[in-house]
């Protein structure tokens, strides 16, 4: 038997190589090489290879992370059980099995479950299958003398595909969903099919091509043997089973109220959701770009629910029973069920019929069907024009209140259907953040079935690009440039409305961290901004479109983009792109003079970035402006008879996301009689600061780089709310008894390193 474990080695190292350059563009792009994270080294094995798989899976279950650690190379299944061993939870073994070996490799099945053990808390099968969604699964194991060990994770996808899926879903609300899937597949591998499906589901019966397969469940992992006969081409995989409700269940209060009164007959919950994100049928993973493929569902419920399906649909109702029937208009991977008994649906035609609306909102939802269509059909005003039709093109869109997400406003985007929670009070804030959540969910259409290591980046940094032009649009430039800065210092801080979470520089670079890490929001999103600088809009555009008009075609990630933004410029961009995505450090730039020249430098510790530059140079009451290109670590500028030079400023207009070395330092004063602690907190330190006081005032002194920012006290441990910073902000309070506002920071002085301190 040929070792298939080379071959397939030999092309997944290829396509993350860039070998898909090559063919496209003016220029031959240069091949991208493999920046991932590479498995890290094991320090034990086995005699065997079955052998290796029970030690593993006993590590697994019962050892230390160090233990786990010592058997297991993956980084990011290492952190699986580093956070389960931290937080004491326990871990059961799953499968484990040889699927393939030959003299000096194998193929092994490994899956285990977490549990998150909280005997108060709803623990789904969705929670356990994304919990181990980077740990569960097919790994490679070599030979070396007398021992086996772990050497890497072999993705599902590799040589598999998933083409179709048609599914017949029976719901009954609050307590099971029954489903028969008919998955249509290839499986060029030995070693068989695998693929996520919800831990918490019940099998009935497998068949492939009619006849009944072999499989295994466990750990979030559904694996089934293809015989030889079958591999290589198209086959039919038939499935039917039950899965509990995964999110219906929880109780509620107010207006989201999931139960009927006690005084009703009806005992089924008011509302619930089988979420895209719920494992509830057959895929291989979120960044995937071979499980892409045409969905059919058609779903059953009770009459008296209104049901969408995330995809384009229609009902009909006969003996109490509704049935809606969807189809993808464009290759999606996974679909989502929604259903509510207060929904009243409502239809819209929006830019003259340029797409269909469909709101699925309780009377008590705070916008009306009217509004969300007035503000959708801005967010498509403003993209069209620029980068064309969503992908396919989508020429539908439903927008749905989900009770099951509780008290929270815009949420997610799952096919073509924006989610939120029961408080969406705002469909933008144009002067505490900027932000624009509902166009940012909208935008979702265009890049949202972007695969591989760097997906999210092509996704939620999309998206996020995305808001920006909105809100210029909506609000003008003043706002643009103030969303730039917040998307800054949410990088070099690392906040977020969750709380202090900490800054990202040199921690995470954006292809080592493969999920939707906030990494991907902020620093993904100047990317694209600084590419749109660096090209223009004419030329980065047409970029866009070549991307978009492959999404969901396959793979199509960062090596795909690289060739269709180069194909589009004319020239290769992998040089300019690759270090953003690669490296874990922003440009480190900095100016000095030295005599009658300019040293430009960029010092940060691990890639070198492709830089063109405005390099502004202050000179008594004149400032005149440079270009340089700076692609190595120092270069020169002539100043000629510039004369007594007092400052120096690296990208004056802030169009690179770089360090910052000038500032000014701040005194902030608050005027608080009665309180007992004061502490400044803001999106620009990582963590609140204690004031000092002289009598009533209470204050901190900070130097600060220059930039837009948010400040808040808090006093006596409390900060003000949402409402109260907002109101001061758009007032422009800054007197000593104001709670919060903004703070512009002009570059004055040089300044030591002070971010996120």
């Amino acid at each position: 038997m040929p070792n298939v474990l080379t071959a397939w080695r030999i092309a997944t190292l290829a396509t993350l190589a860039g070998g898909t350059l090559a063919a496209q563009g003016p220029s031959q792009p240069a091949r991208i090489p493999t920046t991932v994270e590479m498995p890290l080294a094991v320090e034990a094995g086995a005699p065997t290879p079955d052998s290796l798989v029970h030690l593993v899976l006993a590590r697994f279950a019962t050892g230390t992370a160090a233990a786990f650690d010592s058997v297991y190379p993956d980084p990011l299944g290492r952190t699986v059980i580093d956070g389960a061993a931290q937080r004491k939870l326990l871990r059961t073994p799953g499968l484990g099995r040889v699927l393939w070996s030959d003299a000096s490799h194998a193929v092994l099945l490994i899956t285990g479950t977490v549990h998150e053990g909280d005997a108060t808390g709803i623990e789904t099968g969705s929670d356990e299958t994304n919990r181990v969604r980077r740990l569960s699964g097919l790994y490679e194991a070599a030979r070396a003398g007398d021992t086996w060990t772990l050497a890497r994770q072999i993705p599902f996808d590799t040589l598999n595909y998933i083409r179709a899926q048609v599914l017949h879903v029976d719901i009954e609300p609050g307590r099971m969903s029954r489903i028969v899937d008919t998955v249509t597949i290839e499986s060029g591998s030995p070693w068989g099919f695998g693929a996520r499906l919800n831990n918490a589901t019940t099998l009935q019966t497998v068949t492939l091509d009619g006849r009944p397969a072999r499989y295994a469940l466990g750990g979030g992992v559904l694996w089934i043997d293809v015989p030889a006969a079958a591999r290589s081409r198209r086959a039919t995989l038939a499935l039917a089973y039950s899965i509990p409700a995964q999110h219906d269940a929880k109780p509620a209060t107010g207006d989201s109220a999931n139960v009927a009164p006690a005084t009703s007959p009806d005992t089924m919950p008011a509302y619930g959701a089988m979420n895209n994100t719920d494992a509830w049928h057959p895929f291989f993973n979120y960044d995937s770009g071979n499980d892409f493929a045409q969905l059919t569902v058609t779903a059953t419920i009770p009459s008296q629910y209104r049901l969408t399906t995330s995809v384009p649909q229609t009902e009909t109702v006969s003996g109490g029973v509704r049935t809606v029937h969807g189809t993808s208009i464009h290759p999606q991977f996974l679909l989502a069920l929604l259903y509510d008994r207060d929904w009243t649906p409502v239809t819209t035609q929006v830019n003259g019929g340029e797409f269909t609306l469909e709101t699925f909102f309780t009377p008590h939802f705070h916008f009306a069907p009217d509004t969300i269509a007035k503000t959708a059909a801005l967010v498509y005003r403003t993209l069209v024009p620029r980068f064309g039709e969503p992908q396919a093109p989508s020429k539908y869109l439903a927008v749905v209140e989900d009770r099951s997400l509780g008290h929270s406003g815009w949420a997610v985007r799952m096919n073509n259907a924006v989610i939120s929670g029961d408080n969406a009070t705002m469909l933008d804030e144009p002067n505490l953040g900027p932000s624009f959540p509902f166009a940012h969910e909208v935008s979702h259409g265009w890049t949202m079935n972007s695969s591989g290591l760097a997906a999210n980046f092509l996704q939620e940094g999309w998206a996020t690009f995305c808001e920006s032009l909105v809100l210029r649009a909506e609000y003008g430039p003043t706002a643009e440039r103030n969303f730039w800065e917040r998307m800054r210092t949410s990088y070099v801080t690392g906040l977020d409305r969750a709380g202090f979470l900490g800054g990202f520089e040199g921690k995470q670079s954006i292809i080592d961290n493969p999920d939707n890490g906030r990494i991907h929001y902020s620093k993904g999103s100047w990317i694209l901004h600084q590419l749109d600088y660096v090209l223009g809009d004419s030329t980065y555009d047409r970029g866009i479109r070549y991307f978009i008009a492959n999404n969901g075609r396959g793979p199509n990630g960062y090596p795909e983009f690289i060739a269709d933004m180069s194909r589009a410029a004319g020239r290769d961009l992998t040089g300019f792109i690759m270090p953003w995505l690669s490296g874990k450090y922003i440009p480190d730039v900095e100016a000095h003079v030295d005599g009658s020249s300019v040293i430009v430098t960029q010092s940060q510790p691990d890639v070198v970035f492709d830089l063109p530059l405005d390099v502004a140079i202050v000179s008594g009451a004149d400032t005149v402006r440079q270009r340089v290109r700076l692609t190595s670590r120092a270069d020169t500028i002539h100043l000629n008879d510039a004369g007594a030079v007092t400052r120096v400023l690296v990208d004056p207009d802030h169009h690179f996301l770089l360090r910052r070395h000038w500032g000014e330092t701040k005194t902030f004063t608050l005027h608080a009689p009665n309180a007992k602690s004061v502490e400044l907190s803001g999106n620009f330190i990582a963590k609140p600061i204690a004031a000092t006081h002289t009598g009533d005032d209470w204050t901190v002194e900070l130097p600060i780089p220059e930039g837009r920012y948010i400040w808040l006290w808090r006093v006596d441990g409390k900060s003000p709310s949402d409402e109260e910073t907002i109101a001061a902000v758009k007032s422009g309070a800054s007197d000593s008894t104001s709670r919060a506002g903004v703070l512009i920071v002009r570059p004055l002085v040089r300044l030591d390193d002070h971010d996120a301190r």
